[in-house]
């Protein structure tokens, strides 16, 4: 019986003791909380004071705080928190205020991959499909129109390389001859690519405006008749589209008539000769009557286009404004009268 009694004895002394531990535990926990109410309560009733004095009124505790828990607040007002380690009050509001709206993923993204500048070899262009761009180039060609539907392909280039674009209906009048040599921007235009050649595409949005700045195309153009000619060995290792300075003795001048489009036009022809060889240069816009005249003198060509023809290299006249013409008064033009005479 003794053994029982004290087996007994123990189970009911370890029963109590972990009835113990749980209510002590429950009571540790529900100390915390209480603590941690009553810390944000003083500090909501802090703010609440701070925004009354602001107003110019004074804000009793009393007012908010149950007279309850009057006592605790002060107790845990010794031991409040540093006011730099308090959250910042929220800014005042401000009625009708127009909040900016943030930009999508989407748009950030594609403000990434949009290039500050883009030059016409469209190195720095996403290939992505529906990806728009503005664009800044100098007009180098102006192709005749086409009809149904009413269309026009330009050549722009800004020193760095040359595009094509094909511009529809109402822009069509807004290039000519004239247009040579001006600066065009073109908004929301998106590439393409043609049998590996990079090109510009217009939509219905895009728009169309001619400008005067100092856009490096512009800086470009203008600085050409600065530089000097290219002699004819040099000519023929340049690639197309670039546009260089030519100067030789005129050689000869002659006019073939070709058949375009069912029209018949003009081509003309110039042998330009100098120490190294010769340069041939075409065009279809001007007179042989322009150059007759000057046949056996030297003669300065500024901005010529480089193209090929037939395998070989030839020069092409810009129309307008775009090419000048020297007759003689340039720094070589009297080596070259030496060269001539020999």
């Amino acid at each position: 019986m003794l053994s029982v009694s004290a087996y007994t004895t123990r189970s009911i002394l370890a029963s109590v003791s972990y009835r113990a531990v749980v209510v002590l535990r429950c009571l540790v926990q529900s100390t915390d909380f209480v603590a941690n109410a009553f810390s944000h309560y003083f500090v909501m009733v802090k703010r609440l004071r701070g925004t009354e004095e602001e107003k110019g009124c004074s804000a009793d505790v009393s007012e908010v705080m149950p007279a309850g828990a009057a006592a605790s607040a002060a107790i845990i007002a010794d031991q409040s928190l540093p006011p730099s380690s308090l959250p910042p009050s929220s800014p005042p509001r401000v009625d009708n205020a127009v909040v900016p709206v943030s930009p999508s993923n989407r748009e950030r993204f594609r403000n990434l991959c949009m290039p500050h500048q883009v030059s016409c070899d469209l190195s720095t262009v996403s290939s992505e499909p529906g990806f728009r761009f503005s664009f800044q180039a100098v007009v180098l060609v102006v192709f005749p129109p086409s009809s149904n539907p009413l269309r026009r392909h330009v050549l722009l280039g800004d020193g760095r390389g040359s595009v094509g674009v094909t511009v529809w209906n109402a822009h069509v009048n807004a290039f000519s001859s004239s247009s040579i040599g001006q600066c065009v921007a073109i908004t929301k235009v998106s590439m393409t690519i043609h049998n590996g050649v990079r090109g510009l595409s217009l939509n219905k949005e895009s728009t169309v405006q001619f400008i005067k700045d100092d856009h490096f195309a512009s800086l470009w153009w203008n600085g050409i008749p600065s530089k000097p000619p290219l002699s004819a060995i040099f000519f023929h290792d340049q690639t197309d589209n670039t546009v260089v300075n030519v100067a030789g003795i005129l050689g000869s001048v002659s006019v073939e008539q070709k058949h375009v489009r069912s029209d018949a036009r003009d081509l003309l022809t110039l042998k330009i000769v100098d120490r190294t060889g010769i340069v041939v240069v075409r065009s279809w816009n001007h007179g042989a009557d322009l150059f007759q005249r000057l046949v056996d003198t030297p003669i300065l060509l500024t901005r010529v286009r480089v193209t090929s023809f037939g395998g070989a290299k030839t020069g092409e006249l810009f129309d307008g404004a775009g090419t000048m013409i020297n007759e003689g008064s340039f720094a070589g033009a009297d080596d070259l009268r030496q060269f001539w005479s020999e």
